[in-house]
């Protein structure tokens, strides 16, 4: 499943068209939103638990709140995050089937939750210690399609100058400048490199 989901994504994102890279945003980050999407009335969203190929619920559940965080920051939106065991949470919301969108699975989850989009993801880097290393697929369907609307691929690496430029913009913009230890202090937690990533991917959402 999680390679299948891995190669999904990738297929979607080659399918609908060649990348856009945001101004002022890193090289390695490239999205996609669909003409549907422009279109789309999202009043809520289902943010699935990422994925990751190491069974580590530790570093899904840091992601996946990182995410859920910057979600709801957007504001044009509700975001719904499901709770309970992830071993039964995973396997009750595959959205994935053989390759394409598990109709049935979308319906369930679209009547369960009354949700407009389902936003899944899929951890491909992850390095905690420094040079902090955080690489994430993501994509958003439609419930009322099942197509791909939505989707980002970014790899961080914060031991390139173009990130660190970017931390850096990051927490000017959200922390008091006289913080200890400044900037850096997002490299010295995981939790907060995950923030920094999610909110990089999440804002080509409003793009």
């Amino acid at each position: 499943m999680k390679l299948t989901l891995c190669i999904v994504i990738l297929c979607s994102l080659t399918i609908m068209g060649c990348f856009s890279t945001p101004p002022h945003r890193s090289s390695s980050l490239s999205y996609n939103k669909s003409d549907e999407f422009k279109k789309l009335q999202i009043r809520r969203v289902l943010l699935l638990p990422f994925e990751y190929n190491v069974d580590r619920e530790a570093v899904i559940d840091e992601v996946t709140e990182a995410f859920s965080v910057e979600l709801r920051k957007i504001g044009s939106f509700e975001v719904i995050v499901p709770t309970g065991n992830k071993a039964t949470i995973i396997p009750e919301h595959e959205i994935w089937s053989k390759g394409s969108v598990n109709i049935n699975t979308l319906v369930t989850l679209k009547k369960k939750y009354d949700v407009d989009a389902i936003i899944f993801g899929n951890i491909t880097n992850y390095r905690p210690y420094e040079p902090m290393l955080l690489g994430v697929k993501v994509g958003m369907i439609s419930t009322d399609t099942g197509s791909v609307v939505w989707s980002a691929d970014g790899v961080f690496d914060s031991n390139e100058n173009e990130v660190a430029e970017l931390v850096k913009q990051y927490f000017e913009s959200t922390h008091q400048k006289s913080a200890l230890y400044g900037w850096k202090l997002i490299l010295l937690s995981m939790r907060r490199y995950s923030q920094f990533v999610a909110n990089q991917i999440t804002e080509t959402l409003q793009y």
